[in-house]
This record gives structure tokens, sequence and C-alpha cells, in this order.
């Protein structure tokens, strides 16, 4: 081939390798012009499993809470409390008988409220005011029917517990897991459960082997149940009894909660130890005056065996307080099994691990304490 054929060869060549990439770039951007757009990348959810075995989807970060019924407890056993945004008008009000509301009533009092916070009788939540707040998440100690339907009615992921009367129960440490694994505060809730299931074991490890002729018999009193009771509002299968493998005289009837007996049964039953409600001893006093030989004839008044602990149900289970009831009356029905403890010292650890902060001496400067008591 000459030299002007093969430069001819050469350009046309080029020609067409131009033509066919402009034909390609040409196609491509019209292809790229005519498609859809590209959706935007899908956040990450995070599946968690509350305590009634409900799968609830969460964004995989949560930074803010609401809490229903009586929630908010579970959310400071996690270590949530500084995602708070808004409790119920039973935590904006600080008491003494729940101590998370004591520790953090600064903050509770001045968050928004989400509802009356009643564990039992919550008549109505503010619907309004949750999808105002728009937190990531609610926790809600409501029964799984009516957390589906809160979920359902404001599209807010709700994540529910269950633990009423119970001190160191399946249902509990559930609650606290599933808590934690929504705020991602996980390593915060095992450590809390760790604990637990330690002194769970500890309290055990102190009692279990003590023959059943080698107890005393035990009757707690004055308990709470609709309404203010004196020496017959009583308690069988009793937590903190359960707790120390106490002989819990009220057990006798096969019961299981509060009710109210007479003070013939009282006398029958004749315990050797009880432990009574502080709160309620004008009604005890007003029954000590109308009744005093009866009462002066029970050995547990004849041996000065009688003692007061703060009440740990009041509204809803405060645990972190009934653990701390089940280490005194170990105490006092087993001196010597508990003879090496440094009380206010193991009670303030029980505060401290689920509260974050000590409460004890607080709570001794406010009137409440474990300690015995006479008429």
């Amino acid at each position: 081939m000459g030299i002007k054929k093969s430069f001819i060869a050469a350009i046309a060549a080029c020609a067409l390798a131009f033509s066919a990439t402009f034909i390609a770039t040409g196609c491509a951007s019209q292809i790229q012009e005519n498609a859809e757009p590209a959706a935007p990348a899908q956040e990450e959810s995070n599946l968690v499993t509350d305590a009634y075995g409900r799968e609830v989807e969460l964004p995989q970060s949560v930074e803010s809470v609401a809490t229903v019924g009586s929630g908010a407890r579970f959310v400071v056993y996690a270590g949530g409390q500084d995602k708070l945004i808004a409790v119920t008008d039973k935590e904006t009000e600080s008491a003494p008988v729940r101590p998370y509301t004591m520790v953090y009533a600064e903050q509770f009092s001045a968050l928004p409220s989400t509802s009356n916070g009643n564990h039992l009788m919550e008549t109505s939540v503010d619907a309004e005011k949750l999808l105002e707040l728009a937190p990531d998440v609610i926790v809600s100690s409501r029964s799984a029917q009516e957390c589906d339907q809160l979920q359902e009615q404001i599209g807010i992921p709700v994540v529910g517990i269950s633990y009423q009367d119970q001190l160191f129960g399946d249902d509990v440490y559930a609650s606290i897991l599933a808590v934690g694994k929504a705020l991602g505060t996980e390593e915060h809730a095992r450590q809390t459960i760790d604990a637990m299931k330690g002194w769970q074991a500890d309290l055990q490890e102190r009692t279990a082997s003590i023959p059943d002729a080698e107890k005393p018999a035990v009757y707690t009193g004055a308990v709470n149940f609709k309404g203010a009771k004196s020496f017959g509002g009583t308690y069988a299968q009793y937590a903190p009894f359960i707790a120390v493998n106490a002989k819990n005289v009220a057990d006798e009837t096969g019961q299981k909660g509060s009710f109210e007996v007479d003070l013939e049964q009282l006398a029958e039953w004749n315990p050797d130890i009880m432990f009574l409600n502080a709160g309620n001893m004008d009604l005890m006093k007003q029954d000590y005056e109308a009744n005093t030989a009866l009462f002066d004839s029970l050995a547990a008044f004849q041996n000065g065996k009688l003692y007061t602990q703060p009440a740990f149900n009041f509204n809803g289970t405060n645990i972190e307080m009934g653990i701390c009831d089940a280490y005194f009356i170990g105490s006092v029905v087993y001196p010597e099994a508990f003879a090496d403890l440094d009380m206010p010292a193991m009670y303030d650890e029980v505060f401290t691990t689920m509260l974050g902060k000590s409460y004890y001496e607080d709570m001794k400067a406010g009137g409440m304490d474990f300690k015995q008591i006479s008429f």
C-alpha cells in the first residue's frame, strides 16, 4: 500500500473510532436521562424483641425515648435516662418510695407528660403530645395488646416491659435487656442484670441451706392495696421473703399477692417476726390501742421483733428497693448468715448500680429506713 493510501486508511479508522465513541457516549447519556432516579439509601433498622416476645423495628440509632405507664424506671435501670424526652404525671412529681423519681427529680420535673402514668389504670395516653415530640421509641408497661394499639395509632415503635411483683424474674431481666437494646445502652443493661443475678445468687447462698425447722415464722403487715391497711393487710408469696427463703405464715392460705386477714387469724399464726409498713403507723396504733391484750400476747410483740422497711410496690415494683428489703429481712431473720455485711453499704451498692447514683443517705434523711420499731 502506498503512503497516500495508508494515510487515508488511518484517517478513516480514527473517524470510525470517534464516531463509535460519540454514539456510545450519547446513548449512555440518553439512557441515564431516561432512567428512574436512584432511591435514597435506607437507614439500617434494629429489630428488638420486647418482654412480650413482640418484635419491634427501631432505627439503628435511637436518640430519644418517651415512656407510658411506669416504664421510666426501666429506662433508668438500662442506663438510658439521658435520652428521655417525656415521662408521665407520676414521674414529674417525685416520691421517696420510688427512688428513681427522687434521684432524677430535677430532670423528670422539667419533662413533658405523656399520660397519668398509673401502671394499673392508665386512663389515657396523649397521642398528640407523643406525635409532637416524635421520640424514636416509646417504652410502655402496658399490656402487649395496648402496646400494639399505641404503635399502630401513632406509628412510633413501642417496646413493652413486664415485671410487676418480681425482683429477680425472667420478665425483669428480659425487660431491662430489651430497653437497653432499644436505646443503645445494652452494655449497661447487661451489667445491671449481671449485678442483680449476683445478688440473687448471694441471697440464695446465704439462706437456702437453712432447715425450715430453724426458721422463725415471719409476717408482713400494713401492706397497701386499694388504700391504706393496718396490721391485717398482708402479702402471700411476698417477693423479698421468697428471695431469702423466709417462712411466711400468709403462704399457708394458698393465696398469692395482697389480701386482708382479721386479727384473730394473725393471733392464730402468732409470727415470731413482723415487718410492718411504717407509712400506716397511725392505723396500726389505733388497732393496738383497741386490742392491746391481743397484740401483747403475740411473740413478735413480746420479743420486740417488730421492724419496718420502705414499701417496694408503689405504682409498680421498685426493684432496687425490693432487693434492699430482701437484704434487710435476711439480716433480721438470719443474723448470723448476714453478719459479714455492712448493710448501709449494701443498700447503696444496689441503689448506685440500678439508679446510677447513691440514695440511701438521702432516703434516711427523709425519714425512711430499715429499722426496728415499737408501739
